[in-house]
């Protein structure tokens, strides 16, 4: 196509989209047949736009990657462009490697302009943005609905694997901020995830027939009778999960009438890969912002009691003034509280608040005399005395391992949090709300990348990022990456 018939075609669209509507309609109607012709119209302006861009004067003789190459007028690729208009036809001239006629054929106008696989960049972020926040047949659905049609399936793993890929690079790329305040707090928790496992893999890589038998009515029947499901026991977890490790941090700053006033400049930072592998970021984000140096007056430190995160607290933070989430002690009081009075209601109310009273207080000593008492005083025999007894002792190791950090009160009077609500609710949103889905059952590799993509949207960086990816010439795989199980069980024993 020439540039004066380009020209002619956006006419044409133009006009069209100026065009009076021939019947009297509702506005709904009008307002859907203009996005149509507006579409029209966007593609008829791309089609020029390409057209333009093929016309340019270039050298017949080129190197990429340093190999001769060799552009070719005659020698041209015509395929579908998708585009946020619709598909566009893109005919363009393609270079030949000199001396290797069978080499893979180079693309250069596709390189200049950042086109990612038959699809724009502007496609391609849109589509991993939408698929960090909805199930991926949601997702394309909610693309076609403005766009007018949807990339496959298999397009849509392709661009996922490749601009996910690039996330954790951006995200440690990123530049501190300006205008933090002079207390560092950072906040560590986890949730799990389903993923597939090795029999599942196997499973669904077999064609479908072979895995529904020849009646797929009664394909479920089958499949119950070859797999029965074995009863769980206690405590046995039925997702197959695979944890994530969920770091946030931020600080706060002290205003003019002696309060803290945040929190400024949050940030959330999360991997499947280990909790090591959290700190190890965490702390360079840390060291990024100041930590180290005399930029910060306090460094504050909030987890629940897992062993793992207290641990490597000590190893990556040990200067820093821990404090061990209040409501999970506030739920061992309780649970402690329902164990040793038969009589619930106001009793157990009144033992409760005054418990919670004495640490916020600062009376630690008082609480622990008053486990220890209950203790005493339940029979190791007797109904019900044996489960009693257990959870007064467990309660009392719990309080005893933590007790330096449970001082409540002199986190209060340095006006410090002293609770994980904020790693809670980013725990929520950036794993449960996306992950944990009905019917869920993810890959490792892809797990990852969807979280550092949700990673990046509840940061608000989501402008940053399509502009790091528009520079970064990504490029789609040729097929996407088969799911990399994961057997939580082999997992957990080899550990």
């Amino acid at each position: 196509m020439s540039i004066e018939q380009a020209e002619q075609d956006v006419q044409k669209a133009f006009q069209k989209a100026l065009a009076p509507t021939k019947r009297r309609c509702r506005f709904c109607e009008f307002e859907a047949d203009l996005w149509i012709r507006l579409l029209a119209l966007g593609c008829a302006m791309t089609t020029l736009f390409l057209v333009r861009a093929v016309s340019r004067p270039r050298a017949a003789e080129y190197t990429v990657g340093g190999k001769r190459h060799v552009l070719a007028p005659t020698d041209r690729r015509t395929t579908e462009l998708g585009t946020r208009f619709g598909k566009v036809r893109f005919t363009r001239p393609v270079g030949r490697r000199v001396g290797a006629p069978r080499a893979a054929a180079d693309l250069p106008i596709d390189r200049e302009l950042g086109l990612c696989g038959g699809f724009s960049t502007g496609v391609v972020t849109m589509m991993a943005r939408l698929c960090a926040q909805l199930a991926y047949a949601t997702a394309r659905e909610t693309f076609e609905a403005f766009c007018s049609w949807r990339p496959s399936q298999r397009a849509v793993l392709r661009i996922l694997d490749a601009v996910g890929g690039r996330a954790r690079a951006f995200l440690e790329q990123a530049p501190p901020p300006d205008d933090d305040g002079e207390v560092l707090v950072l906040q560590v928790d986890g949730k799990g995830a389903p993923t597939i496992s090795s029999r599942e893999r196997a499973r669904r890589a077999l064609p479908r027939r072979a895995r529904e038998g020849s009646n797929r009515r009664h394909a479920r029947r089958t499949r119950r009778r070859d797999r029965p499901r074995v009863r769980r026991r206690s405590g046995e977890k039925s997702k197959n999960a695979k944890v994530a490790a969920v770091g946030v941090i931020y600080t706060l700053r002290r205003t003019k009438d002696g309060m803290l006033d945040g929190p400024l400049n949050k940030r959330v930072i999360a991997t499947f890969v280990s909790y090591r592998a959290l700190f190890e970021w965490l702390h360079a984000e840390a060291v990024k912002r100041g930590y180290g140096t005399d930029r910060f007056s306090h460094v504050h430190f909030l987890a629940d009691g897992a062993d793992v995160i207290w641990n490597l607290q000590q190893e990556f933070f040990p200067d820093a003034e821990v404090a061990l989430d209040w409501y999970h002690v506030a739920e061992k009081l309780w649970e402690t509280g329902k164990a040793t009075h038969r009589a619930r209601g106001e009793k157990l109310d009144a033992w409760v608040r005054k418990q919670k009273g004495r640490l916020l207080n600062g009376s630690f000593d008082a609480v622990m005399t008053s486990l220890g008492s209950a203790l005493e005083a339940t029979p190791a025999t007797g109904p019900g005395n044996k489960y009693r007894r257990m959870v007064l002792k467990r309660t009392i190791n719990y309080f005893e391992n933590h007790r330096h950090r449970m001082r409540y009160r002199r986190l209060q009077n340095l006006d410090l949090d002293i609770a994980t609500g904020v790693v809670e609710g980013a725990v929520r949103h950036v794993v449960g709300m996306r992950f944990d889905g009905p019917g869920m059952r993810w890959g490792l590799d892809r797990l990852e990348r969807v979280l550092h993509l949700r990673c990046i949207l509840i940061n608000g960086q989501w402008a940053d990022f399509e502009s790091f990816v528009a520079h970064d010439n990504i490029t789609l795989a040729a097929q996407p990456e088969p799911a990399r199980p994961h057997d939580a069980k082999s997992a957990k024993r080899a550990a």
